[in-house]
């Protein structure tokens, strides 16, 4: 099986897909910089250590009611290797405030990538 790659999106096709982008629905109104944010609201209130409740919390209390899909689509581009977070395996216990149907479950802490003490 053969690799996907993708190129940047330039500024002409970035603005493009803002015409056709969601911005309706639940589902379109977390852009990736919003959820860097939220991350980044967390990491720096907590040494870097970023909670997934807590990132929820931070954009629910923004937005309102989100697509749950929204939220963990991002999590694996912000990991990744031209991502700003690194995946620890520190447990953190899912808060079933924001997390309908996973309060018994954990997951791990995330960890601002290069944060400095």
């Amino acid at each position: 099986m053969t690799a996907l790659r993708f190129a940047p999106v330039d500024d002409a096709t970035a603005d493009l897909l803002s015409l056709v982008a969601d911005d309706y629905s639940a589902l379109g109104k977390v852009r990736m910089q919003d959820f860097r944010d939220a991350c980044w609201t967390d990491a720096q209130a907590h040494d870097g250590w970023v909670h997934p409740s807590r990132v929820s919390a931070i954009l629910h209390a923004r937005f309102g009611q989100l697509h749950p899909q929204s939220l963990s689509a991002k999590w694996a581009p912000a990991a990744g290797r031209d991502g700003f977070l690194d995946v620890t395996d520190k447990p953190a216990p899912i808060d079933p405030t924001h997390s309908k149907g996973n309060g018994n479950k954990s997951t791990v802490y995330r960890y601002w990538r290069g944060w400095v003490a």
